[in-house]
């Protein structure tokens, strides 16, 4: 391999770690959203219950939660024990989201001091996650 050689697959090389940085960072901003998402169905649900409402309608507000285990589970490349946290991080969220929900709409329906922190505390996985995709090395940056 001669000098130019060289220089085009460290250009070439450079580029697509620039696109794979801006890939990395798009996630970070999905996460954030599908957490904000999380907590404002989360909030909305526990704010309007109604005796009407049926009790199905909670499992459809995991969607949130559905996509974060999907996109913990499916990324191809993941800092060393990154994938043991998603799986903790996405447990406890089920979780919290679970006791919130049950005791929520039992006890405290419609209570703004039971479901405005709930839904902070639901939506705390994804900014979790979040953190920790924001904190992870890129690959070549050095210093492993």
């Amino acid at each position: 391999m001669d000098k130019q050689e060289a220089e085009q697959a460290l250009a070439s090389a450079e580029v697509l770690a620039s696109r794979m940085r801006r890939g990395a960072r798009s996630h970070v901003v999905g996460v954030v959203l599908l957490g904000l998402a999380m907590m404002v169905s989360t909030a909305v649900y526990g704010l309007l219950i109604q005796p009407s409402t049926r009790y199905s309608m909670p499992f459809g507000l995991l969607f949130p939660l559905l996509f974060l285990g999907i996109y913990t589970a499916t990324r191809p490349v993941v800092p060393r024990h990154h994938r043991a946290r998603y799986a903790v991080i996405t447990s406890a969220g089920a979780g919290i989201y679970s006791l919130t929900v049950l005791i929520g709409t039992v006890k405290f329906s419609g209570e703004p001091l039971w479901w405005l922190p709930g839904a902070v505390l639901c939506a705390l996985p994804f900014f979790l996650v979040a953190l920790l995709d924001h904190r992870a090395k890129p690959a070549g940056s050095g210093n492993t």
